[in-house]
């Protein structure tokens, strides 16, 4: 009888283990924002990103994802073309009053297996950009890890005039950017 409850117990709680709802904090993060101008296209790197969310997991399996908030600090999106650049990006995101851009899931409309750890996500979240909020539907991929961390990559087109930005001018308004700008991740979630 003992030795019965004894092994109901601990396979109770090896399966809580495996699958039990955990805190995510970002780990490795690459995301790119690229755009058009009349003269040539351009890319900025975002280098930093601060994130966390709440998931459910096993390994190679994504249960559930239960929250997620994405943080980008508007002074860590470097242009390949320099510091000029760079203050225009600042000063087009109004870094002063708004120094960070956000995303908060709202959402799960998706989750579908695709084989191999890897699923397809649907969601909605509310994307906060120069204090304008909007709400954007976003397909991911996610991929599931042998020890439950959890890697989404996807890309967004986006209008900056959507968010209420004018689109950047330069050289006395001979350069003028386009309003469409294309947002591409790869996110890593590591379990706490």
């Amino acid at each position: 009888m003992k030795r019965g409850l004894l092994l109901l117990v601990l396979s109770v709680l090896v399966g809580f283990t495996l699958q039990a709802q955990g805190q995510y904090n970002l780990g490795s993060h690459w995301m790119v924002i690229k755009g058009t101008s009349n003269l040539h296209d351009w890319q900025s790197n975002v280098t930093q990103v601060r994130g966390y969310g709440q998931m459910t997991s096993e390994p190679n399996l994504l249960k559930e994802i239960k929250s997620l908030y994405v943080e980008i600090p508007v002074k860590g999106i470097k242009s390949e073309k320099g510091s000029i650049m760079d203050g225009k990006t600042y000063d087009a995101l109004k870094s002063g009053s708004y120094p960070q851009i956000t995303y908060k899931l709202t959402k799960v409309t998706g989750l579908s297996a695709k084989g191999g750890g890897s699923f397809s996500v649907g969601t909605l979240g509310d994307l906060t950009i120069a204090g304008t909020t909007k709400q954007v539907d976003l397909w991911v991929s996610a991929k599931v890890d042998n020890y439950g961390s959890v890697s989404f990559s996807g890309s967004k087109k986006l209008k900056m005039t959507d968010f209420g930005i004018k689109p950047p001018t330069a050289l006395l308004g001979s350069l003028t950017t386009g309003d469409e700008v294309e947002i591409s991740f790869s996110v890593t979630l590591i379990k706490q």
